[in-house]
């Protein structure tokens, strides 16, 4: 188990969970590191002090509420210790001053940002706002969905650019229909003058 529990919890971190984690050393900041990129089954959580200090964009306990029993939640103090786990995971995976991260199983310094997604409170956002936003992007980036929204972002593109040739060819032939009605108008228009000419010449008396 990572690290150890401090006579004085954070807001909102519950001292009887075993799973609510403060990381305030190196060590135990290494140990998270670890866990991140290592091999679990579970996802686990990080939570970033605010512009305060004093506390989490949103409490452990409000955090569980969405993530379930047995997801660790871990919260990373202070802008030292957030900058060197930054280097430790790289920035795609860093957790930002006053956010909340989900890493799921299989992250990688070079995983795609929005597979771990973070959520930070907008300016004047509730924190109901904000624990709602936590709660869509957990569902939506679950694994398993992400293979079916995967499936669906593949087929929409595929339908999607069948549209545009489509469009494409639709629009080529409409030009081409247009070309042929005008070249038709042309020659209609000389035939008619030729036509006109002709006649004028049979009306003229033959003076010979």
């Amino acid at each position: 188990m990572l690290s150890t529990i401090p006579d004085v919890l954070p807001p909102g971190f519950d001292a009887l969970d075993p799973d609510c984690i403060v990381v305030e050393t190196a060590q135990s900041l290494w140990r998270l590191s670890a866990d991140i990129l290592g091999e679990r089954s579970r996802p686990i959580v990080g939570l970033a002090p605010d512009s305060d200090g004093d506390r989490s964009s949103l409490g452990a306990a409000e955090v569980r509420e969405v993530v379930g029993r047995g997801v660790r939640i871990y919260l990373v103090s202070g802008d030292e210790l957030l900058d060197e786990l930054r280097e430790m995971i790289g920035p795609r995976m860093a957790l930002d001053r006053g956010a909340v991260r989900i890493w799921w199983p299989g992250a990688t310094r070079h995983s795609r940002p929005a597979e771990h997604p973070s959520v930070a409170p907008l300016a004047g956002e509730r924190d109901g706002d904000t624990l709602e936003e936590l709660a869509r992007q957990f569902d939506l980036s679950r694994p398993r969905v992400r293979r079916h929204v995967a499936l669906i972002d593949d087929a929409r593109a595929l339908v999607e650019h069948d549209l545009a040739r489509l469009q494409d060819e639709h629009r080529r032939a409409h030009e081409r229909l247009r070309d042929a009605q005008l070249e038709c108008h042309t020659w209609r228009t000389r035939a008619e003058v030729a036509e006109a000419s002709l006649g004028d010449a049979l009306r003229q008396p033959d003076l010979d």
